[in-house]
């Protein structure tokens, strides 16, 4: 574990370049001279890496001389020539180029690291060599890394009191499963014991031990320290499981590491702790604040709180494993589009999710952990019945008395280990909807089949009226003298005008269109619909027309716009007396999209709003089937036309207006007052 410095003011390319490059050591960014030199006091710094574009070399060239060999690697934007590799200070290792950060940094810190390592263990093996005490040989023998003390004092009376100690633990243990908590009393109560100057409870994740909890120490450093699980302190304690204080005699290569890693935590003493054999965390403590040495007994009950609290730590965490694998349960089952119930093996109801409680219209807070039978028939029986014997249910229909909700329900029996029976639960959808949109189907099923068959009826009747037409003109030819015969020829004439009519009305009416659209003048298209209406309609009613004096262009199918227009006609003829006068004009008007209206208009006792939306239900009297069907087809062609058909009435005069959008309109002077167009 190494703390490296980074002195440089680049926010934007240089700091975070090297922190992504060396994300395994622990790189604290520094911006002036003068804070680097006071982290160096009280932080013992593996590696220096200094931008030399922010921080010329004149101005900390004092520093550096003042640094072992090998503890600096510049950062530069051009590589230094021969002279001025050769006047840079000792301390500095290597440098490499800014734009190369993330492929050449990581290569020279290494080595840079590993050349530190290879001269403290030159170090040490002139200090084993040269340093000879009985204690440090009886290590030796054994292997083992000394500890500084060669004995433990007794406390002296009244050091510290243990009723204090007890209590401050006993508060450890109420915190309620929070962490942060848990492990700031064990901070206070190992105050109560020793009061020192600097401590740190580091807890295990997958690879890494982290700073949970710390006083004392560089904010910093706390959060980004971090130290391998397979590190030599790390591997120390598990092999071990004993308190480990920091070595001062070096006589092993791992005691070296040993010593760096304690520097760089800042602690005299780490202590281990073990939970069921296993090195979940690390506490370390530095110097008291009086220099006292420390006492057996001290470190006695530090050991033991260490290892109570490795067992809390365990237990919050499962803690929280199961909170979060319960909230993640919870999530699930309120988010589901299906409703969940289950019931446990005492007939306890355990699950009823949010979509249960809004399809059975229950509140979730009463239903859970009541009995199964509160449950509405017969979704208890399903369950008990599920649970008792082993039978599944699977696209099971059912209907919940008295609002006869339709329900699909799938159930399961829950077992245990032992495939015991131990609940049961279900999963049940709302089938009101699809329910609803089968009798949909099937109606429409229904009408597009007689619509079928009335098309087919049609065209079936339509084939023999050719003939029977041929048949009545020539008795008209051959019998022209006879007043019976012009009688009966009439009056079939005029039946198979209506049948003909009725036949092409229903076919209109009940099979899709196909419209040949073309671009024709509104002023032609009123010509030919008022010749056409003018030359049909019985001589008991008057027609006349109105053109506009602009040239507007409309796409449309002439042959079935001109047939809409003509059968609101027949429906205003069939709905007035005799001598009514109607008559047809037209508007542009610009609302969203120009478009031109059409008003066919007569004067006679204005239509309710009622009245109005009665006239565009088709089939109203089946006695009158010919004629109610005028307004529902000119409906239908209108539509065809990206149109829309209105009922206007006012001052004793009804309209039905025509709504088409413009093509094309060109005039000379054309304005828009209050969204009409006007010449």
């Amino acid at each position: 574990m190494e703390l490296l410095a980074l002195l440089s003011d680049s926010d934007d390319v240089i700091i975070p370049n090297v922190k992504k490059a060396l994300q395994q050591f622990t790189v604290y960014p520094l911006k002036t001279l003068e804070e680097l030199e006071e982290l160096y006091s009280n932080i013992p710094l593996n590696l220096f890496l200094i931008d030399s574009d922010s921080h010329k070399m004149f101005s900390i060239r004092e520093f550096l001389n003042k640094l072992d060999e090998n503890k600096v690697v510049l950062i530069t934007r051009e590589k230094p020539d021969k002279y001025e590799l050769e006047n840079l200070p000792g301390s500095v290792f290597d440098c490499v180029d800014a734009g190369t950060i993330m492929n050449d940094l990581p290569v020279v810190v290494k080595r840079a690291l590993e050349r530190q390592r290879f001269e403290s263990e030159l170090r040490m093996l002139k200090q084993a060599r040269d340093i000879v005490r009985p204690a440090q040989a009886q290590v030796l023998n054994r292997g083992e890394v000394e500890n500084p003390s060669g004995r433990y004092e007794s406390v002296p009376a009244g050091k510290y009191i243990h009723e204090k100690v007890i209590v401050n633990f006993a508060r450890m243990l109420t915190v309620s499963f929070d962490m942060r908590k848990l492990l700031d009393h064990f901070i206070d109560s190992v105050m109560e014991i020793a009061r020192v100057s600097k401590m740190s409870v580091m807890l295990k994740d997958k690879s890494w031990f982290h700073v949970r909890a710390q006083y004392g120490l560089d904010p910093y450093i706390a959060d980004n320290i971090k130290l391998g699980k397979d590190s030599a302190l790390a591997s120390w304690l598990t092999k071990t499981g004993r308190i480990l204080h920091k070595p001062v005699t070096f006589v092993s290569s791992s005691s070296v590491s040993i010593a760096g890693e304690m520097e760089a935590l800042q602690c005299l003493i780490s202590f281990p702790m073990i939970y069921k054999g296993k090195l979940i965390g690390i506490f370390n403590i530095d110097n008291k604040v009086t220099e006292e040495p420390f006492y057996r007994e001290e470190l006695e009950i530090i050991y033991v709180l260490c290892n109570y609290l490795a067992a809390a730590v365990k237990d919050v965490d499962l803690y929280h494993q199961m909170w979060y694998q319960k909230e993640f349960t919870n999530n699930i089952l309120s988010s589901m589009s299906s409703g969940m119930i289950a019931i446990d093996k005492d007939e306890k109801i355990t699950v009823f999710n949010q979509r249960a409680s809004e399809v059975l219209n229950l509140d979730t807070a009463h239903i859970i952990g009541s009995d199964l039978r509160a449950l509405p028939s017969p979704l208890g029986d399903i369950l008990y019945e599920t649970m008792v014997t082993g039978k599944m249910y699977k696209r099971f229909e059912v209907i919940i008395n008295p609002a006869k909700l339709p329900l699909g329900i799938n159930s399961y029996r829950l077992i245990d280990e032992e495939r015991n029976a131990i609940g049961a639960g279900i999963v049940f959808s709302d089938l009101s909807d699809s329910k609803k949109l089968e009798e949909q189907r099937n109606k429409a099923e229904k009408l597009r089949a007689v619509n079928d068959l009335m098309a087919k009826i049609a065209h079936e009747v339509r084939n023999p009226l050719t003939s029977i037409q041929t048949f009545t003109q020539l008795l008209n030819e051959k019998y022209a003298d006879d007043d019976l015969n012009k009688f009966y020829i009439s009056t079939v004439s005029q039946s198979i005008r209506m049948l003909d009519s009725l036949i092409d009305k229903l076919v209109t009416f009940s099979s899709s269109q196909n419209y040949n659209f073309d671009k024709v003048e509104i002023n032609d298209f009123i010509n030919e619909a008022a010749a056409f209406i003018s030359k049909n309609i019985p001589e008991t009613h008057k027609f006349s027309k109105q053109l506009t004096d602009k040239t507007l262009y409309i796409n449309i199918d002439r042959k079935n716009l001109i047939k809409s227009v003509y059968y609101l006609v027949l429906s205003i003829i069939d709905r007035t007396p005799d001598g009514t006068f109607i008559t047809m004009n037209t508007n542009a008007v610009v609302k969203d999209v120009p478009s031109v209206e059409i008003a066919i208009s007569y004067t006679g006792d204005e239509l309710v709003r009622e009245g109005k939306q009665d006239l565009l239900k088709p089939l109203l009297d089946i006695k009158h089937l010919g004629t109610e069907l005028n307004i529902p087809i000119s409906h239908k062609i209108i539509e065809g036309h990206d149109g829309s058909l209105d009922i206007k009435s006012g001052d004793g005069v009804n309209s039905f207006i025509i709504k088409l959008p413009i093509l094309d309109r060109r005039t000379a002077n054309i304005s828009i007052e209050g969204g009409r167009i006007s010449g």
